[in-house]
């Protein structure tokens, strides 16, 4: 479809006098005559000027070059006619429109630029170098550079709207941001403002950092001033340049001219094959590439990419590109940290949940962004107590593997010698062999066993040579016991009483009552 647009454009385009002139982000392509061109492309760069300043992301001028002028995403191209029977037929339903390769305006040389062209260069201007504002305040700034008002370098800003344009609290925020930007007692640091208003910023910080009031003194001062109704544009500081030389001139072609109004007359729908958004639009690995190549600033084709990969890594990948592409976009962070988090990094998901927090334009779209990451926190729970049961079974696993390596060493060591030693005849039963610790030995019959308090056992043993003795084992797993069975103590009265052996050190203990710990114990 585009094709078919673009030629016959090109068939209708043959008479001369299309001039396209470049400076920055911004083009200007008329066939109005050089004047008006020139006019409406320095009142495009005023403003990003003044609205870099009043941002604090761009110098005076004073003393030396520009230090960070504000930029796009996308170059901003505006369509100029010669009149308005020319431009009506390109006339756009909207200021500005997406095209393959840039923004798209388009508008008539005779009349001043739309206040809600110069809104939404505004809008742009602020999405692609700000940090996230309130989204009064932001409406607010798009409402101020409405107003402005350039004759070469003399720049006005603050000019009276038309009643009824704004409604009453859009209006009581322009006189706000108006009275703050225009009058010398505020204007010097309204930077300082707008900055600490950005990402959540705090507005009682905020208003009391840049003037010492409350929000609500701040508000007051607000009403009174719009209620006075004595707005005036005041004078800003204008960029340093001369629009009859410092613009870059080029004659169009016809195909150029063409190429423009077929992408007017698409209106955002249809893109040239070979431009980035008409690459993006074919939607696979290749072309989304090559898309990024050509505009590296563009965040969405580096989303879209993500969304094709299914490397956990790779998405992770893609989609911090696009967030730190576009930081005022919530939706790439929180996809961001749902990509971090099945990914299972957690901590670099915290990050980036926090960052979608503080592009979230409003309280509501907050609190939905909080309800995913607790959704999310759910699952990240049950994926770490799964995990910490895996590295147990594990560790058990190795530690048995451990166990038995070293009784199949026992085993074959054991083997070695009764080879050596001519192995043991058929039907020869092995006799048991302990080495017994040091102590007095002791032979009886076992009376009674005391469960202690703290887990000590106390025996009362008859002894064979007469008499009675109470021993202590203070820890059954610190216990050398002489039996193929191992040894079990039931508490109480021993039924019948067993025979025992033991070893013991004479230890008395008063506060047990006992007259030895039991180093040893046989039960024949």
């Amino acid at each position: 479809m585009y094709r078919i647009v673009l030629a016959l454009l090109a068939a209708s385009c043959a008479r001369a006098g299309w001039v396209e002139y470049r400076f920055g982000p911004f083009r200007v392509a008329s066939d109005a005559g050089d004047k008006p061109a020139r006019e409406r492309l320095n009142e495009m760069e005023q403003l990003r000027h003044a609205l870099g300043i009043l941002l604090g992301q761009d110098s005076l001028g004073v003393g030396g070059p520009r230090e960070k002028p504000l930029e796009t995403v996308w170059p901003i191209d505006l369509v100029l006619f010669s009149s308005a029977k020319e431009y009506a037929p390109h006339a756009l339903n909207q200021p500005m429109i997406a095209g393959g390769s840039a923004m798209l305006a388009a508008w008539s040389a005779d009349k001043p630029l739309p206040r809600d062209f110069l809104r939404e260069l505004a809008r742009t201007l602020i999405d692609d170098n700000s940090g996230r504002l309130p989204p009064a305040v932001e409406t607010a700034l798009c409402d101020l550079f409405s107003t402005i008002e350039v004759k070469g370098t003399k720049v006005l800003l603050g000019a009276p709207l038309p009643p009824g344009e704004l409604s009453p609290e859009r209006l009581q925020e322009w006189a706000k941001i108006q009275l703050l930007a225009t009058n010398p007692d505020y204007s010097g640091k309204i930077r300082v403002y707008l900055n600490n208003l950005q990402g959540l910023g705090d507005p009682a910080l905020a208003a009391r950092n840049a003037y010492g009031l409350t929000p609500r003194q701040l508000d007051q001062k607000a009403g009174d001033y719009l209620r006075a109704g004595n707005f005036q544009a005041a004078p800003v500081d204008g960029e340093a340049l001369n629009p009859n030389t410092d613009f870059v001139e080029k004659p169009l072609g016809k195909e150029a001219v063409a190429g423009l109004l077929a992408e007017l007359a698409a209106g955002g729908k249809d893109f040239p094959p070979d431009s980035p958004r008409g690459l993006a639009a074919r939607n696979t690995r290749p072309s989304l590439e090559l898309a990024i190549k050509a505009n590296p600033r563009w965040a969405e084709a580096h989303a879209r990419l993500a969304a094709l990969e299914t490397d956990p890594a790779a998405k992770v990948r893609d989609l911090k590109e696009a967030a730190a592409l576009e930081p005022r976009n919530p939706a790439y962070w929180q996809q961001l940290a749902q990509a971090q988090m099945e990914a299972h990094l957690y901590a670099d998901a915290d990050k980036s949940w926090a960052a979608a927090m503080r592009a979230a334009p409003t309280q509501a779209e907050r609190a939905r962004i909080e309800k995913a990451r607790l959704d999310m926190d759910a699952e990240r729970a049950a994926y770490e107590a799964a995990e910490k049961k895996r590295i147990a079974a594990e560790q058990a696993a190795e530690l048995q593997r451990l166990k038995d390596a070293a009784a199949a060493e026992v085993h074959a060591a054991e083997a070695a010698v009764n080879r050596q030693l001519g192995g043991m005849r058929p039907g020869e039963t092995p006799v048991q062999w302990w080495e017994d610790p040091p102590g007095e030995k002791l032979s009886g019959t076992l009376a009674r066993v005391d469960c202690l308090s703290g887990g000590p056992l106390r025996l009362t043993i008859h002894s064979d040579g007469g008499g009675t003795i109470r021993l202590l084992i203070r820890d059954l797993n610190h216990l050398t016991v002489h039996s193929a069975e191992g040894v079990k103590f039931a508490c109480g009265a021993a039924r019948p009483a067993p025979k025992i052996r033991v070893i013991y050190n004479r230890k008395a203990d008063a506060k047990y009552n006992t007259a030895g710990d039991v180093a040893m114990v046989e039960l024949p």
